[in-house]
């Protein structure tokens, strides 16, 4: 089954619903102009709740240009697994960071290029705004990875909704699917009934 990632999470009780579900990664907002900003702290606390629980769900720390030094020092009082870099990071940034990492690239108009960062373990395509580095709640136009030689795996993220993540399954065939906007309420608060649609739509899928 597709893997799935949710994003923007603050809240341990949407954290743990989003585990016994079946998430796969749950992502933690590190950018403070973020709405979803969250201390690493608090999501240590929400990581040792998720693992004693559910083991294998991966606790993803999401970032924007941090200093390499900065990303690994809250990724150790996070307790991360890995960490997401969305911004203009290079691959020197993600060597000297040290981590597991997912890189994201923001798809406009045009196919991505995928080869300038091999030291991320995962690539994450996501909807290109200028104002911000996700979170948008709009699609991309899936054609635009048609080409992509599937070197890593990728998490497809943008726009993504219960409503159209068999769609987007089906169309791109993704490793992992990522939301954020598209199973809340609000900025980082989770809605319960879109969460259980989102699983019960892929396990379908």
């Amino acid at each position: 089954m597709t893997k799935i990632k949710i994003c923007g999470l603050t809240r341990e009780e949407d954290a743990l619903l989003a585990a016994n579900l079946g998430a796969d990664f749950l992502g933690f907002v590190f950018v403070e102009e973020s709405p979803r900003c969250v201390e690493p702290e608090t999501v240590a606390r929400i990581a040792e709740r998720v693992r004693a629980t559910n083991g294998a769900t991966k606790i993803v720390g999401v970032f924007r240009n941090a200093a390499p030094g900065r990303v690994r020092e809250i990724a150790a009082r996070a307790t991360l697994d890995l960490v997401q870099l969305q911004g203009t990071e290079t691959n020197d940034d993600i060597e000297a960071i040290g981590l597991p990492a997912i890189k994201a690239i923001h798809i406009a108009d045009t196919a991505p290029e995928t080869n300038k960062h091999p030291a991320a373990s995962w690539l994450l395509f996501d909807t290109y705004d200028e104002r911000r580095s996700g979170g948008t709640g709009r699609c991309f136009d899936w054609s635009h990875l048609a080409g992509y030689d599937r070197a890593r795996p990728f998490l497809l993220a943008g726009g993504i909704t219960p409503e159209n993540a068999a769609a987007a399954i089906s169309a791109v065939r993704p490793d992992a699917i990522d939301l954020a906007s598209g199973v809340e309420s609000a900025p980082g608060i989770k809605d319960n009934r879109k969460l259980e649609l989102l699983f019960e739509r892929v396990k379908n899928a």
